[in-house]
């Protein structure tokens, strides 16, 4: 893989997030999780976070995905784009985080997989009560 992803969140949504994308992936290397528990302080998870900038392979691409745009996880990554390059997504849910990884396998850039997989991004959401609204109709037309 040349491109890690490191998914980070409030408490441990990270790693719930990081579990269930590799149950249904499979094991992934280069995918790692943080959280921020309310022990921490932003600066204890920005340092976290710029540890593993630093411990990553040279020529390794790095892609974030963060829980909620402007909050705290996501101010710690913003924090770091003045000192390093690396994409940013946030408001991740499971659908896009599994394509964002299989994407991986395409031999993109990180900014060509976040482009490719935020073009999808409207369709990880879904109101099924109006599914099985329209569904319904449907029905009742024929």
């Amino acid at each position: 893989m040349k491109v890690k992803v490191i998914v980070v969140s409030h408490g441990s949504f990270s790693k719930g997030v990081v579990n269930s994308v590799q149950m249904l992936a499979g094991e992934q290397e280069d995918f790692v999780a943080y959280g921020l528990y309310p022990e921490q302080t932003v600066t204890d998870l920005t340092q976290q976070l710029e540890e593993e900038l630093k411990n990553t392979s040279e020529g390794k691409e790095v892609i974030f995905l963060s829980d909620l745009f402007h909050g705290s996880p996501f101010n710690a990554v913003v924090s770091l784009m003045k000192d390093y390059k690396f994409s940013h997504i946030t408001g991740i849910n499971i659908p896009l985080t599994v394509a964002l990884i299989l994407e991986r396998y395409s031999g993109g850039s990180a900014q060509e997989i976040c482009e490719t997989v935020l073009k999808d991004a409207p369709d990880t959401i879904k109101d099924v009560s109006k599914l099985f609204d329209n569904e319904e109709d449907e029905e009742e037309e024929e």
